[in-house]
């Protein structure tokens, strides 16, 4: 199918106030940035949990449309596992003196905890929860172990926790409580949109699974709520506005299947999440450079050749690298193709470009107004001090690849990193070259019990595009770059790490089979 047909696709309503214009977002959304690799996952999973509050939780959405919700600020709940440096001094130094400690530690948070008008520092309700300060003491020292990023020189207001319960997916803010997009980057939210657009049955069975995921009730959750002054966790303002062009994308149900495949092997407590991140980056990649390949006329995920790392340089390492630069090359070349169809959308207005009884500076501002009005972009950027319109030309398409390579490229790249699909490691240059997390997450995505190897290289190479064995190779690699004995190494080095893992097994006839150890037959 070809995504970028106007029938597909839905302008957005909102603000398209930009500093470099509105052109990178209706290629990718709005809007794909480089973000911390648990922000990710957090942001997705706090978009899920206020829609299953809404009960709305993956009902079908469109591109033009706002989906606004409310996410958990949980202020109480950082402020004492995050702004509370002083709780085991406190309990030290008041060892057998348990109404001293109270007294002393309430006294500390209260002189320093306070933030905004919308937040006590009033930390008493404890008392009334936890028999003796100790006791208090254990359970955040217990919660603090979940934390994610410790090493993170972030505020308190900026760190997060594994997501054990509702209660913990809150949203970042700055030290006054104002939202924090750096952390939370919209990038959360595009995953989210792409599960809201697969078919109606992933929707419904994704939604079933992760709706359990959120019950407020489950015991963990009730860790979490001791530790907050309410009910349930305070809300942020609302928010909204992301914003995703495509009605459908082969991207959407893809990523819908993964996921699907994952959270029913129905895992312990929240273990899934931890195959959940890698499969979010993984598909949010794919769909970025699949994307960027249909604006440039060809259907499909672009080669990724793997390689599993090697102890020097050979073929596979060769083509792993020409085809990671290759796809990041691809962003580039969409949005110039873009830009150059934007400077045409009226005909009236390539009627006048052309036109010899109007006159260049006439045209080069008669440009520039189109440009303006139809990217969002502030005229004076694109002006021509010649009077050329060839100028404003170059002008729009310098700032429209400017404005990729400081957004959507980095997002990417960010995305092949966060997914552990791209790596340095071992070399200078940036390569795919997955990861075990990677690795155990798409043989849980992807096989049911169990599957010879080779079938399953084509299956990754059917559903992903990733190359690994010689096989694969052939089909897609050019001459130079498909050493057939170069790549059977790759597949017998990939058997190998995935024995380690305890994800395949080498039977006696030397056939390895690839096992999923937590798919369980249903009755």
């Amino acid at each position: 199918m070809n995504i970028t047909i106007p029938q597909n696709t839905q302008d957005y309503s909102g603000s398209k106030q930009e500093f470099l214009g509105w052109i990178t977002e209706p290629i990718w959304g709005h809007r794909l940035q480089r973000q911390p690799r648990s922000a990710l996952l957090l942001e997705f999973l706090g978009m899920a949990e206020a829609m299953f509050r809404q009960d709305k939780l993956l009902s079908n959405t469109e591109p033009g449309q706002n989906v606004p919700y409310e996410a958990n600020l949980s202020l109480h709940l950082r402020s004492i596992l995050f702004n509370n440096p002083r709780m085991e001094e406190i309990r030290q130094q008041f060892q057998g003196g348990d109404e001293e400690a109270w007294q002393a530690w309430l006294q500390e948070m209260k002189e320093t905890a306070p933030v905004g008008e919308k937040f006590s520092a009033d930390f008493s309700f404890l008392r009334d929860r936890f028999f003796h300060f100790n006791d208090l003491a254990s359970r955040v020292n217990l919660l603090r172990r979940i934390a994610l990023d410790p090493a993170a020189n972030r505020s308190w207001t900026e760190q997060f926790l594994f997501p054990i319960g509702p209660a913990a997916l809150f949203e970042p803010v700055y030290s006054d409580l104002t939202r924090n997009r750096v952390l939370f980057t919209r990038t959360g939210e595009i995953a989210y949109l792409m599960l809201s657009r697969a078919s109606e049955e992933l929707r419904g069975s994704i939604s079933a699974k992760l709706g359990r995921l959120f019950d407020p009730l489950s015991p963990r959750n009730k860790l979490l709520l001791s530790l907050i002054s309410t009910p349930v966790p305070e809300k942020a303002s609302q928010k909204g506005g992301a914003y995703l062009p495509y009605k459908s994308h082969p991207a959407f149900d893809r990523m819908a299947t993964d996921i699907d495949a994952l959270l029913s092997l129905e895992l312990p407590d929240q273990d899934a999440f931890e195959h959940l991140e890698p499969i979010l980056a993984l598909n949010l990649y794919l769909y970025g450079v699949e994307t960027a390949n249909h604006w440039i006329g060809k259907e499909e995920i672009p080669p990724v050749t793997c390689e599993i790392p090697a102890p020097g340089m050979d073929i596979v390492r060769k083509a792993s690298v020409a085809t990671f630069t290759d796809n990041e090359g691809l962003g580039v070349l969409a949005v110039r193709r873009f830009a150059e169809n934007a400077m045409q959308t009226d005909p009236d207005v390539t009627s006048k470009l052309q036109s010899e009884d109007i006159n260049e500076e006439a045209k080069a501002e008669l440009l520039a107004d189109h440009i303006s009005k139809s990217c969002a972009m502030d005229r004076e950027r694109i002006r021509a001090a010649d009077h050329q319109s060839q100028t404003v030309r170059r002008n729009f398409l310098a700032l429209a690849e400017k404005g990729y390579r400081e957004g959507t490229a980095g997002a990417l790249q960010g995305l092949a990193a966060v997914a552990g699909l791209a790596s340095r490691v071992g070399t200078n240059r940036v390569r795919y070259a997955p990861n075990d997390r990677l690795l155990q997450a798409l043989v849980l995505a992807n096989v049911k019990h169990q599957i010879e190897e080779s079938a399953f290289l084509r299956m990754l190479h059917a559903r992903y595009h990733i190359i690994i064995g010689p096989d694969e190779a052939q089909k897609d690699m050019p001459p130079g770059l498909c050493e057939a004995i170069d790549f059977k190494n790759n597949k017998e080095r990939l058997a190998r790490r995935l024995i380690g893992l305890g994800l395949a097994q080498r039977m006696s006839d030397a056939c390895t089979y690839i096992r999923n150890p937590f798919y369980r037959t249903k009755a």
